[in-house]
């Protein structure tokens, strides 16, 4: 059997963006609503389903899970293993474009429905707290209880803030069940978990389901080794940026390596080194942010 890592976003796609798995997508979502004392939902609607072909043909999809409850509140799942700060604002911008993609033109405002996203992260986005879970809001700053709107809700669940778990807190279960899975065979806690909670015990024979499957562990060594290369790239274009922007004698560092890492990405003509020589330090960093705002869009509307 092939080790899966739990937290790659291929496999929550799988064990959450499933028709058939919509109850433990539900039993999880409940999980982080109880967890800040939210109201539970009923029932969801996938509005993104798991797709093998997908997977297969296209390794860059970003492989979040998009659904709606039976009162339309849009729930978002994504699982992110690496990061900085700047997840933060992805995070953000991911919410704002669900958020506008509701209306259609010539449609009023109250046909806009709450988005609340839940962050699955697999390192500390926090440091300055050990909490695994943050939920974030729009709310009065001299009067916490008194907030905008509730059509803004933004969940981080840190892995790596969680040690063991408290079996009255099914988020805790869910966490540990995710941050643990195929890890290690002599685990009692998570023998104990697999026991007493359904929902997890269902969701370990999925993941079983998948290790099993060879086409499911095809497309996700694929989409593992697209991502390494694509991070190795990112750090190898960064280093020569590095490199071209000390011989050219100038402070233009990394930012000559990524502008170029985009371009190649995105397809179209890489600025020469003479370009970017007459270029300014301001003027690089508008072009950088400029072409990656256009590869976030490309990314965001796969």
């Amino acid at each position: 059997m092939t080790y899966v890592n739990p937290t790659s976003d291929i496999f929550i796609k799988y064990l959450f963006g499933k028709e058939e798995h919509k109850g433990l997508l539900l039993d999880f979502i409940n999980a982080v609503q109880a967890n800040m004392n939210f109201p539970l939902i009923e029932k969801v609607e996938l509005k993104n389903p798991f797709n093998i072909k997908e997977l297969v043909f296209d390794k860059e999809s970003i492989l979040d899970i998009k659904a709606v409850s039976e009162t339309k509140e849009i729930y978002n799942i994504e699982v992110q293993t690496s990061g900085n700060n700047i997840f933060k604002n992805r995070s953000l911008y991911y919410w704002s474009k669900l958020y506008s993609s509701q209306l259609e033109e010539g449609q009023w405002y109250n046909k806009l429905y709450p988005v609340i996203c839940i962050n699955i992260l697999d390192f500390e986005l926090f440091k300055e707290t050990d909490r695994y879970h943050l939920c974030f809001m729009l709310r009065e700053c001299r009067d916490p209880e008194l907030y905008l709107t509730d059509h803004l809700v933004m969940h981080f669940l840190e892995l790596p803030g969680l040690g063991n778990y408290n079996k009255e807190k099914q988020l805790e279960q869910w966490l540990y069940y995710l941050k643990n899975e195929g890890k290690t065979e002599g685990d009692e806690a998570m023998k104990i978990l697999l026991k007493e909670n359904p929902q997890i015990s269902k969701a370990h024979e999925k993941y079983e389901a998948f290790t099993r499957d060879e086409a499911l562990i095809d497309a996700y060594e694929a989409h593992m080794k697209w991502k390494r290369d694509y991070y190795s790239g990112i750090e190898s274009a960064r280093l020569q940026g590095r490199e071209e922007g000390e011989k050219l004698g100038i402070d233009k560092g990394e930012i000559i390596g990524k502008i170029r890492l985009f371009h190649e990405i995105l397809g179209l003509s890489v600025p020469s080194s003479d370009e970017l020589k007459e270029m300014s330090v301001e003027e690089l960093e508008t072009m950088h942010e400029k072409i990656e705002d256009k590869w976030m869009h490309v990314k965001s509307n796969k």
